[in-house]
């Protein structure tokens, strides 16, 4: 057995007297080496297309955008007429763009509010042991998911036609209207169109994400509670909320901000209709941009700007939001 030679004054210490941590050897973390050599060649190689890609299609069009967002121009022709933050100021005073913002907060706080609850409870459902069919059930929520929005929103059109869509025809076959009523005439009902046919559309996405939280809940915690006669309503307030906390957290505000570039429905079912009213900032800067002539791209720069502004508020957030999650992800250990 090996001994240590003890200080004077200290008692001699034996490799058995040590605690497991402390005979453990240490690790090397292998993450940390530096690329040498040849294999720096490699790496330049394989990231080199990524690189290309994400100058050619980020960083690019923001400089660009930023740039034409400080003058008058049409997208044709030479840039010449510099306003400078005119632009800006007639955006701030132009009552249309703060419709659009309201509309766009409108449509992703009800998205957000409504879709993880319903996704939550669905992904709940589908990881219990007793239901049969799972993965039936799995596929019809995440089919909608891969049809295109484009598509989505026409189908709908049709679905919803006042004067022979399907659901008032349904609806006066049960005697339930006399007439058929048109759910676009109005902003509310044509806001919470879009709003239920997102949730639609995305369901499955979400409830993948609340599956893949649920999966990190030991199992061995849920049969204790079952032993100790927890009910299942116990169960998911007592255990399953508080441990996928953190990751409801990242969950919800990608919901609210992936809610917030809300574009191809607008498009395709309301046209921003009746009227203005259900305009959202991509929209507006869409139809600044290339829905009339003569297009005002600079203008509409200037409002992918500050649309990004408010979108950058919200990441901020939502990165306070993440770093506070590890933390408890941490103290729950998962």
């Amino acid at each position: 057995m090996t001994t240590i030679a003890p200080a004077p004054g200290r008692e001699r210490v034996t490799e058995s007297d040590r605690s497991p941590a402390e005979r453990v050897p240490e690790r090397v973390d292998h993450s940390r080496e530096r690329v040498r050599g040849f294999d720096r060649v490699w790496l330049l190689v394989f990231l080199a297309p990524f690189l290309l890609l994400y100058l050619g299609f980020t960083i690019w069009p923001l400089i660009a955008t930023i740039y034409y967002s400080f003058f008058d121009w049409s997208g044709i022709g030479p840039i010449e007429n510099f306003v400078g933050a005119g632009n800006y100021g007639t955006i701030l005073a132009d009552p249309l763009f703060w419709v659009s913002v309201v509309n766009t907060l409108i449509f992703a706080l009800l998205t957000t509010v409504i879709k993880l609850p319903i996704s939550l409870v669905a992904a709940i459902l589908l990881t219990r042991k007793w239901l049969r069919g799972k993965r039936f059930f799995r596929t019809v929520f995440f089919a909608p998911l891969i049809i295109p929005v484009a598509m989505a929103g026409l189908v709908f059109t049709y679905l919803l036609n006042p004067s022979n869509g399907a659901l008032n025809a349904i609806l006066r076959d049960l005697g339930l209207v006399d007439q058929g009523f048109d759910v676009f005439a109005n902003r509310w009902s044509a806001l919470l169109v879009l709003v239920l046919v997102s949730i639609w559309q995305i369901f499955g996405q979400y409830m993948i994400y609340w599956m893949a939280a649920l999966q990190n809940v030991p199992e061995e915690l849920y049969e204790a509670a079952a032993i100790d006669g927890a009910s299942e309503w116990k169960k998911l307030t007592r255990i399953t909320l508080p441990i996928i906390r953190p990751v409801a957290v990242i969950i919800t505000l990608l919901g609210l901000v992936n809610a917030m570039h809300v574009f191809g429905l607008v498009v395709t079912l309301t046209a921003g209709g009746p009227g203005t009213s259900t305009y959202v900032v991509s929209y507006f800067i869409y139809q600044n941009a290339f829905g009339r002539v003569p297009f005002a791209y600079g203008y509409a720069s200037a409002a992918a700007l500050l649309f990004s502004v408010i979108a950058f508020v919200l990441v901020s957030a939502q990165g306070l939001a993440v770093r506070r999650a590890q933390r408890l992800r941490k103290e729950y250990g998962v």
